[in-house]
């Protein structure tokens, strides 16, 4: 009996140790699986703020004297892309917000000393300017000739001399819709000229740069491929049979500024934003751009360009 009993506390004894090792080793396991988690978890912490960081370009900005203040405000901003850290970082301007605004319009650049080919129309939207270009020979699919409110050759001051004035077929019936607004209110607008071809704004460009000089033409007559008319969706304007370069003088001019954002129109060159254009004032040349964005561009009193660099 007394054996028995000696045997039976020997395996009890045993198994409560064997029990015992088992719980020490899985404490040990759950803590050593704990500080490895720690290790990767600071490790994955320091690798995303170094990812973050590098993203930001914060450091290109910190190299070239900015404050942590300012770098902490500009990489906030939505419009703030990393990849033109290093043209912020040169660009000098009254503020943090207007450096990024001014850099994202092309401001920093010298004209056509960067292009990008813009090869999707679909967006109404789309830029063409002195950065960007339309494909050579470029032509819209959905082109449409104006059977009303265009002006007449012959009859009409300085309309331009083709068979007929075209426009792509979104913007053909937001000119119209337009157009009989306008005359509800005594206001008859004319297009003087719509879409014009890569060769027909090469030969306009050409002929001013030969007679007044190539600075004289980049102000005023895109290069071929850079004007807004070969993507057929500016039109030029006059109303009331009005000098079209003169319109901005008359009595219907303030409804045509107003309204067209309505219509999803804007003006294009303004006179007070020939700095971020880049091309001189024309109260008679308005671009097609939606009923949306027309009326953002209109209500923050943006160019083109600044509704495209606020993104």
């Amino acid at each position: 009996m007394k054996k028995r009993r000696r045997l039976k506390k020997k395996i009890r004894n045993r198994l409560i140790l064997a029990f015992g090792l088992l719980i020490a080793l899985f404490i040990l396991i759950t803590l050593i699986k704990g500080i490895v988690g720690l290790f990767h978890s600071d490790n994955k912490t320091m690798n995303n703020e170094k990812i973050t960081e590098e993203i930001k370009g914060s450091e290109t900005l910190r190299k070239a004297g900015m404050s942590e203040e300012d770098i902490k405000e500009m990489t906030s901003l939505p419009n703030y892309h990393s990849n033109r850290a290093k043209r912020y970082a040169k660009w000098k301007a009254k503020s943090v917000k207007d450096i990024v605004m001014q850099v994202n319009c092309d401001m920093d650049l010298k004209p056509y000393s960067k292009t990008t080919i813009v090869d999707d129309d679909s967006d109404m939207t789309l830029l063409v300017n002195k950065f960007y270009v339309l494909p050579e020979g470029y032509q819209p699919s959905d082109l449409v000739p104006l059977e009303d409110y265009a002006c007449v050759q012959g009859e009409d001051y300085s309309c331009q001399t083709v068979e007929q004035i075209e426009m792509r077929k979104e913007a053909y019936d937001a000119y119209v819709k337009f157009c009989k607004a306008a005359a509800k209110n005594d206001i008859n607008i004319r297009a003087i000229a719509g879409y014009r071809t890569y060769e027909y704004q090469k030969g306009l460009w050409d002929y001013y740069a030969s007679v007044n000089g190539e600075e004289y033409a980049d102000q005023y007559y895109a290069r071929p491929g850079q004007s807004e008319h070969n993507s057929g969706l500016a039109v030029d304007i006059t109303f009331n049979g009005y000098n079209f370069n003169e319109i901005e003088n008359y009595d219907g001019y303030d409804w045509i500024l107003k309204n067209m954002h309505k219509y999803g129109f804007i003006l294009r060159y303004p006179e007070d934003k020939t700095d971020v254009t880049q091309y001189g004032y024309e109260s008679w040349h308005i671009r097609y751009v939606g009923k949306e964005a027309a009326t953002k561009i209109y209500k923050n009193n943006w160019t083109l360009e600044e509704y495209h660099g606020s993104k």
